[in-house]
């Protein structure tokens, strides 16, 4: 009997110390510890909400890992997830604050609330405060809301998770240089089409037409306002279901060793606007922009061209 005791002491201690290997508890002196005890690679959801910003989910799926805000989606490379994740389950140091401390207070000022899921382990919640600047370095405000632990950690941990679905996104609209270009097909919404081919010479001429003058100067005005085309935002009130009209313009480049980009022109309508002006305002946009610019090399995003005269150029052609 005796025997038979000492077995379940063993089993009771042994399955406490896996319990705690997995549980924040509030601990009353510093301690060197990850803020996540599951394994990097089993971790499948990140998500951050702020006040005042759409809810932020960082999420691995059949298909890849994709960031997703305010119903857009986009592609997030694993190496990029898995950095925040490894972030987390970097060893770091711990020190507990008391209610009283004038530290702890600074964890109810726009607090950003992390819940990071992993298969078959409890899930890390963690309200993260601001950065603070110690003699030792930066140091984080964080606190469990399990138990209401108050912690100083170690390292920068408010910025990096301070992100919005654009900082997962590129502007990339040309995918090679225009100077490489070697035919060019262009495509108006009224059925009409030009065919422009660069010969040995390296003038521009069109292709199957009895028009035989070199139109070098008016294709490279036209590619100079094409090059352009940098930097633009967003247009994330445009979507495909807004195609119906069919583009204006649509522009087929194709480089000399083989290399295709398709950009199309969209002419907006009133319709087209959003009715709530903040969202183009969040974006930097303050007059609706005329014309909305999809390319090949960027699938996922639409461009606001706010520039109306430089969007007239394009959409007449060379």
């Amino acid at each position: 009997m005796k025997n038979k005791h000492l077995v379940l002491i063993f089993l009771i201690v042994l399955l406490s110390g896996l319990l705690l290997r997995h549980v924040p508890w509030r601990c009353k002196t510093s301690v060197q510890s990850p803020l996540l005890k599951a394994p990097v690679e089993a971790v499948y959801r990140v998500h951050i909400r702020r006040r005042g910003q759409p809810d932020f989910l960082l999420e691995h799926t059949a298909t890849g890992w994709v960031a997703e805000q305010g119903g857009r989606t986009v592609p997030v490379p694993m190496d990029t997830a898995l950095a925040w994740v490894r972030l987390l389950a970097q060893p770091r140091s711990l020190t507990p604050l008391s209610e009283e401390d004038p530290m702890a207070a600074l964890r109810l000022s726009s607090l950003l609330r992390l819940e990071v899921s992993a298969h078959h382990r409890p899930p890390l919640v963690l309200e993260i405060g601001p950065e603070t600047a110690a003699s030792d370095g930066v140091q984080t405000i964080v606190c469990f809301p399990q138990h209401k632990g108050i912690y100083r950690a170690s390292g920068a941990l408010r910025t990096p998770f301070e992100r919005t679905l654009d900082d997962f996104r590129h502007r990339q609209v040309l995918s090679f240089p225009l100077a490489n270009l070697c035919r060019l097909e262009i495509r108006w919404s009224a059925d009409s089409s030009v065919f422009l081919e660069k010969d040995d010479s390296l003038d521009w001429r069109v292709i199957d037409s009895k028009r035989t003058e070199p139109l070098s100067a008016s294709v490279q005005y036209w590619l100079n306002a094409v090059e352009r085309l940098r930097n633009l935002p967003f247009a994330d009130f445009f979507d495909e279901n807004l195609e119906g009209r069919g583009p204006l313009l649509t522009a087929i480049f194709i480089a000399c060793d083989g290399q295709t980009l398709t950009l199309r022109l969209f002419d907006l309508q009133p319709s087209d606007m959003p009715e709530d002006v903040g969202v183009l305002l969040n974006q930097g946009i303050k007059t609706p922009p005329r014309y909305a610019l999809h390319s090949s090399a960027n699938p996922h995003n639409y461009f606001a061209l706010t520039d109306a005269a430089l969007g007239d150029r394009i959409a007449r052609g060379p």
